[in-house]
């Protein structure tokens, strides 16, 4: 999840394995990563064979991502004067809003003006959390709505998402959804434990966002748990899906 620009702020960033399922194979297109965080997942798309841009607020996160990617922009991603600025009339094959869309406040308003950017025939990738996922539907049945670090109801998301509300959403920004899929959440409830179990001695913040993700335990939960995981979520998806992940055209283009 992105940190909404806030400093001193860890927050863990998985690979999004949902969106590059969707991506597959493409080459050779022009890409932007909107609010591209550490571009763990936009760094996978550049090296396959693409051109990514990444725009970022976080001096943080952007001195990794600028080793990940062909560029990077420092700026808020809402100041669309600086967009104008730093892109005038450049065009994308694709636009990527990977869990940053629920970190504003009007995200329809965000999403349109970017589409200006996409070229005839282009492709939106929207990643949004789950608001639906059983362990906030239990915190809830519990009477209990708390905010965390990471996840779901991380501390900077302003908007909640379902599967419905974030069809609508994309609809009303003007992007038809063409394929969709999703990342389980059975396990991942558990990131935060797991990121407290595996931080330094004494500093709970003080885990480097790559260490959980490189890590022997993290490589072995891929081989074996995911691909379980990711059948059990798919008998339910409003339930056991911790991200819906979305791709999409501008309505009215053919495919």
């Amino acid at each position: 999840m992105r940190n909404s620009g806030r400093e001193g702020y860890l927050y863990f960033e998985d690979v999004n394995w949902g969106l590059l399922r969707l991506w597959a194979d493409q080459k050779g297109l022009e890409v932007l990563d909107v609010g591209c965080g550490f571009a763990t997942t936009s760094g996978r798309i550049q090296a396959m064979g693409n051109r990514v841009t990444g725009i970022e607020c976080s001096a943080r996160a952007l001195a990794v991502a600028g080793t990940r990617l062909e560029r990077t922009i420092p700026m808020d991603l809402q100041d669309l004067a600086a967009l104008c600025q730093n892109l005038g009339e450049k065009s994308f094959d694709a636009l990527i809003f990977a869990d940053v869309l629920e970190h504003l406040a009007d995200p329809t308003v965000v999403l349109k003006a970017y589409l200006r950017l996409l070229r005839p025939g282009g492709t939106v990738l929207v990643s949004l959390p789950n608001v639906g996922l059983w362990s906030v539907r239990l915190s809830l049945l519990l009477g209990r709505w708390n905010y965390t670090d990471t996840g779901v109801l991380d501390r900077t998301h302003l908007r909640f998402f379902t599967w419905k509300s974030a069809r609508s959403l994309l609809a009303e920004a003007g992007v038809e959804t063409v394929k969709t899929t999703a990342n389980p959440g059975l396990v991942r409830p558990f990131i935060p434990l797991i990121k407290k179990i595996m931080a330094p001695k004494g500093n709970a913040q003080g885990l480097d966002p790559s260490a959980l993700l490189d890590s022997g335990a993290y490589r072995a939960y891929l081989r074996v748990v995911h691909p379980v995981e990711r059948v059990l979520a798919s008998l339910w998806p409003p339930g056991l899906a911790f991200q819906m992940v979305f791709a999409g055209r501008v309505q009215g283009e053919k495919a």
